[in-house]
């Protein structure tokens, strides 16, 4: 049965440590209030810069409806990186969606809104 699949991190996430369990319960939360079905959460690797699990949902993508991260800051840094996780979602008719903001990506005009945060986020840590 199709569903949501989860996506957590075992390392910071935006300078900050939390829990895997913290983040699932809050993945699985988001899942429920939104009806979404909730698959299990897959892990990222703890090496920094590591996208090893995501890639692997994303190379399977076709047998879920979509993935649902803790945060959206756990996307690549590399905007490219990030239009390449977008694209992926976008041409097979996915979706992303990020518990922690409560932000989805179904559309391409979505896009916008994501990056637009993603900018902000960074513009305010070079202060």
């Amino acid at each position: 049965m199709p569903g949501f699949r989860g996506y957590i991190f075992s390392r910071k996430i935006d300078s900050n440590f939390i829990p895997q369990r913290v983040q699932n319960l809050v993945i699985k939360d988001y899942c429920e209030r939104s009806n979404l079905f909730f698959k299990l959460s897959a892990t990222e690797y703890k090496m920094s810069k590591s996208y090893l699990m995501l890639n692997t949902i994303l190379k399977e993508i076709q047998k879920i409806d979509g993935i649902v991260f803790h945060s959206l800051f756990m996307l690549p840094e590399n905007k490219k990186d990030r239009h390449k996780i977008y694209d992926k979602i976008l041409n097979n008719k996915k979706q992303l969606h990020f518990s922690l903001e409560e932000i989805k990506l179904i559309k391409s005009v979505d896009i916008k809104k994501i990056e637009d945060i993603y900018q902000i986020k960074n513009s305010s840590k070079k202060l």
